[in-house]
């Protein structure tokens, strides 16, 4: 196949990725010749390869983020293309190691296919007055495979230590327009980052920075016969912090990304139809499939033939766990064997849905750990994973993945949300860039029933109803945790309820509601001889607001709309009477995106309790943070606010 796509699947500029291989052995260089070689220079930019500065050498901390672990000194990277297609790429990296936890930046992973060369790697210690410098021993440098197309360099610094300094140097030759972003930001604090990029004239190309500070160097200036030079650079770059509900982290990270002027999506369609991995793939025969066609063809109905092929395919083969957008073994192979990786599995329901006179198409998707689609930057590499698509009708679909455990036909998979799909048309050519989303809420019902006791215990059951993404959610964490600890984060850590048993019914159904059965004792500690203290905030998912920082450095993606319903029948102990309800009220957000209502009451005995909690809009902006702070931090004081009983 034409590697300039596949090129794509290749972080480039994503250097140091934990890997675990053998440590090199010690090499040590302390003559006063090197030491001469290597005299400090105070350059807070960078520095050639292997000339280092004694005050990062005895450097204690990151001045600008004083916990962090480690900190990149400098990152720099110097980026050439040429009219013909080729490009270098140059880089220099330097990291200071501060404590034991951040000895984890000395594993390192480097994807590539070809073209890497020269690459040079040490490890810079200062025992007394003598610098030492380990290289990293070529030997030790591992070309591990990827998969058919792609390769790593993996290797691990040695003698690494709190106080090291590690260092990598390598040029890499490509063919391609197109890179993946350059990222100033990264997991640990970074003092300085450049990128310094040359673009012929003819190169119809042009680099987007996407940054939150001021550039501490902005270079843009005409180079003869080479084309335009940008330098951009920016110093005391924050680590990236993993917020609650928050988008890609690629889409938060400060970077530069590269984008053609022309539109090449179709280029990439023709790229999968005529892979022979892809395209190729579509039109394979499989053993006994006339036999599942003629017993599917009886069934009339087309939802129930595409629910009854789905199922067929689910059950019979295994994922392997690897999500791809090509074949590894190949279709055929991956029906006989009953095992594959996800492209296998859902180019094979595909194949048997359009044998059985469906018209669905296959498409490429984007999984979060794999990143974001920008839409404007047509790009295989950030596709890792292949689903079916169908068209019900004018206005309702089907994204079909068959690797899911419990994944349905008639559910758009959940981790695909809020992302974009690349539907390709293997007849015609045509193509379409899909937005992945859905309109219908998903709801969830909890209804508790309990007796209050005089002596500060209550006792009862609570039902727990959930459809949509919260069914699916709420089985794979069952199966991820397992019953003990499921049940543990059902109590949401509260020593004082405890939960005696747990059902759960119709686990296999795709067509009910999934319902949680659980008898449980709660232990109201703050009562007392004459008051008692409850709140009704019981198995509702709630019981920490994630959004107590004030500040919000990234986007807001609750993924789905959901409604959840949440009701309580509290019996009133004999002896006692209400003392103090909480006020029915009705908070929103200013856009109405989000509301939360409580009904709060007294009837024969008992206390009555309702909340509703609608979410209608799924994504916020980081500017928009300060309100949806605001509301989440009211609807928490409200949900948490006590009934008091006390004795008549």
């Amino acid at each position: 196949m034409n590697k300039i796509f596949a090129l794509l699947a290749l972080s480039i500029f994503t250097l140091f990725v934990k890997a675990q291989t053998p440590k090199a052995p010690s090499q040590t260089i302390s003559t006063k010749e090197s030491q001469l070689k290597k005299e400090s220079l105070p350059v807070k930019e960078g520095q050639p390869y292997g000339k280092v500065d004694t005050a990062d050498l005895e450097l204690k901390s990151c001045d600008f983020e004083k916990d962090a672990n480690a900190m990149v000194l400098f990152d720099k990277a110097e980026v050439s293309f040429d009219p013909y297609g080729e490009i270098t790429f140059i880089r220099h990296k330097r990291i200071k190691i501060f404590n034991d936890k951040g000895k984890d930046q000395a594993n390192i992973n480097i994807p590539y296919i070809d073209g890497m060369h020269g690459v040079e790697a040490e490890t810079i210690n200062l025992n007394g007055n003598t610098i030492e410098y380990i290289p990293v021993d070529d030997k030790l440098i591992y070309k591990e495979k990827i998969n058919k197309y792609h390769r790593s360099l993996v290797f691990t610094f040695p003698g690494v230590k709190p106080g090291s300094i590690i260092e990598l140097k390598y040029k890499w030759t490509i063919r391609s327009f197109l890179l993946p972003a350059w990222e100033f930001q990264s997991e640990i604090p970074t003092r300085y980052s450049e990128l310094d990029i040359t673009i012929a004239k003819e190169d119809r190309i042009t680099t987007v920075f996407k940054v939150s500070q001021d550039f501490s160097k902005k270079i843009d200036e005409d180079v003869t016969f080479r084309g335009h030079r940008t330098v951009r650079a920016l110093s005391n770059i924050h680590s990236f912090k993993v917020e609650p509900y928050m988008t890609p982290i690629e889409d938060n990270l400060q970077r530069a990304q590269f984008k053609p002027y022309s539109f090449l999506w179709p280029a990439i369609s023709r790229e999968l139809i005529y892979d022979d991995d892809f395209g190729k793939q579509l039109g394979q025969k499989l053993s006994n499939e006339q036999a599942i066609l003629a017993k599917v063809d009886s069934v009339k109905s087309q939802k129930l033939k595409v629910d009854s092929i789905f199922n067929i395919v689910k059950n019979r083969i295994v994922w392997d766990k690897k999500d791809r957008w090509f074949t590894n073994a190949g279709v055929q192979k991956a029906w006989d064997k009953k095992t594959g990786n996800s492209a296998e599995i859902n180019l094979i329901l595909y194949h048997l849905l359009v044998k059985a006179g469906i018209t669905a198409y296959p498409m490429v998707v984007s999984t979060p750990d794999n990143g974001i689609i920008d839409p404007d930057y047509p790009d295989l590499a950030r596709f890792n994973k292949v689903v079916v698509y169908i068209q019900r009708d004018s206005t309702k679909h089907y994204i079909l993945d068959a690797t899911g455990k419990y994944s349905m036909y008639n559910q758009i998979p959940y981790e695909l949300l809020s992302s974009y799909g690349f539907l390709v048309a293997p007849k015609t050519g045509n193509n379409i860039l899909f937005n992945i989303q859905c309109d219908t809420a998903s709801a969830q019902l909890v209804f508790v029933n309990a007796d209050i006791k005089p002596e500060g215990k209550m006792s009862g059951t609570a039902e727990i109803v959930s459809n949509g993404y919260n069914r699916v959610n709420s089985l794979k964490l069952y199966d991820d945790l397992g019953e003990k600890k499921y049940i543990d984060n059902l109590t949401d850590a509260d020593n004082n309820l405890k939960i005696s048993s747990l059902k759960l019914e119709n686990q296999l159904s795709d067509t009910l509601s999934l319902e949680q059965h659980i008898n449980f004792d709660l232990n109201l500690s703050a009562s007392d001889g004459n008051y008692i203290y409850f709140n009704p905030n019981l198995f509702t998912s709630f019981g920490t607001n994630p959004f107590l920082s004030e500040d919000r450095y990234s986007n807001i993606d609750f993924i789905f709309k959901n409604n959840v319903y949440i009701s309580g029948v509290y019996k009133i102990p004999d002896g006692y009477k209400v003392d103090v309800l909480p006020q029915n009220q009705i908070i929103s957000t200013e856009d109405k995106g989000l509301s939360f209502k409580r009904i709060v009451g007294e009837q024969d005995g008992k206390v009555l309790v309702r909340y509703i909690i609608s979410r209608k809009r799924t994504r916020y902006t980081k500017e928009e943070y300060r309100g949806l702070y605001q509301f989440y931090k009211k609807m928490f004081e409200m949900l948490n606010e006590q009934i008091v009983l006390k004795r008549s």
